[in-house]
Parts: C-alpha cells; sequence; structure tokens
C-alpha cells in the first residue's frame, strides 16, 4: 500500500469536517446547542473525539462554521449586478433562491432559528451574523430608495421579518405551509 498524496490526505479532511458538520447540525436542532457535546458529535459521526480536536478546537468553532456556511449560501444568492439599478427581478430571483435553499436544507434551518433564538449562542455569532444581514439589509434599502419608497430602512427590515417568518412557518410544517402560495405574496409585497 502505497503512502497516501497531498491531494487525499485534503479530500479525507474535508469529508470529515463535512460528516462533522452535518452531525452537529443534527445535533444541535435536536438537543440545542448548550446539550450538545463534543462527546456526542464524534460519538454521533462514528469518530474519535481526539480526531474532532484535530479539526476544531472547541464546540464553538463547528457552531460559528455552520452558521458562517448557511450565511454565505444566503449571500450568494443577492445578485445585483448594478447597485444604482437594482432591478425587481434581481430581488425576486434572490427571494426564489431562498425558497429552493429552505426546502433543500430544512434541518439546517430548523437548527439555524432554533439556535439563533438562545441569547448565549447568538452572542457568539452575532458579530459574523450581522455582517450578513446588514449587507443584504443595504441592498434592500437601496432597492427601496430608487422604488421611491417612504420609509425604506423599515420596509427592508419588515420584508426580512416575513421572509423570516415565512421559512420558521416552513420549517414547523412543511407538509402543510404553502410555501409556494407564500412565496408569491412575498414577491406582491416587493
Amino acid at each position: 500500500m502505497s503512502p497516501r498524496t497531498e491531494e487525499q490526505f485534503k479530500s479525507i479532511r474535508k469529508e470529515k469536517i463535512s460528516l462533522i458538520l452535518q452531525t452537529a447540525i443534527g445535533l444541535f436542532a435536536t438537543h440545542g446547542y448548550a446539550s450538545t457535546s463534543v462527546s456526542m458529535i464524534a460519538r454521533k459521526a462514528g469518530i474519535s473525539k481526539g480526531l474532532m480536536y484535530n479539526y476544531f478546537e472547541k464546540k464553538e468553532d463547528v457552531l460559528i462554521r455552520i452558521i458562517m456556511h448557511g450565511l454565505q449560501q444566503f449571500l450568494g444568492l443577492l445578485q445585483v449586478k448594478e447597485e444604482q439599478h437594482i432591478k425587481k427581478e434581481e430581488i425576486i430571483c434572490f427571494v426564489d433562491e431562498n425558497v429552493k435553499l429552505i426546502k433543500k436544507n430544512t434541518e439546517y434551518y430548523k437548527m439555524y432559528f432554533a439556535l439563533m433564538f438562545q441569547p448565549d449562542v447568538f452572542s457568539l455569532v452575532q458579530d459574523v451574523a450581522l455582517k450578513y444581514f446588514e449587507e443584504v439589509l443595504g441592498v434592500l434599502v437601496n432597492y427601496y430608495m430608487q422604488q421611491g419608497v417612504a420609509d425604506p430602512y423599515e420596509k427592508a427590515r419588515f420584508m426580512f421579518a416575513v421572509f423570516d417568518g415565512v421559512a420558521i412557518h416552513y420549517i414547523s410544517d412543511p407538509e402543510g405551509f404553502p410555501l409556494e402560495k407564500a412565496r408569491d405574496l412575498l414577491v406582491e409585497l416587493l
């Protein structure tokens, strides 16, 4: 058996990190952040606790990585070509892509919303999360200013709240909540 190449080590590392993150998402969603230990994550992932510490120094690092990944995905869906001329279609595309993301990653968003309402967790990720929200909020405020809305900041915050509400209702009842109709109503509000 020949020694592993650098690429093989990178691939193994990437797989293990992904396994740890996916396992942590499920456990954080089910048991909460405070009640989930590093040992629980390692055991459920089928790896040793020591190996887990090779990838993450502490449980907080796992949480921050999970939240950052979700926020990067969220922000990456906002594709505005010209900030001075934001098109309604670009905002609709952002809404549509987020609807797809919520459907595809319901488990992640269940964990996300459950954790973000825990003050001890929010304080850990607050700076990272607010950076992403401010960027999206800035685009929405700019869009509403261009539309001549009297209070563009308030309208942008309202739309964020509506979208969060839609997401929370969908992840709470994915079979019963009319996500596509909610999407249509949300677009009407734009």
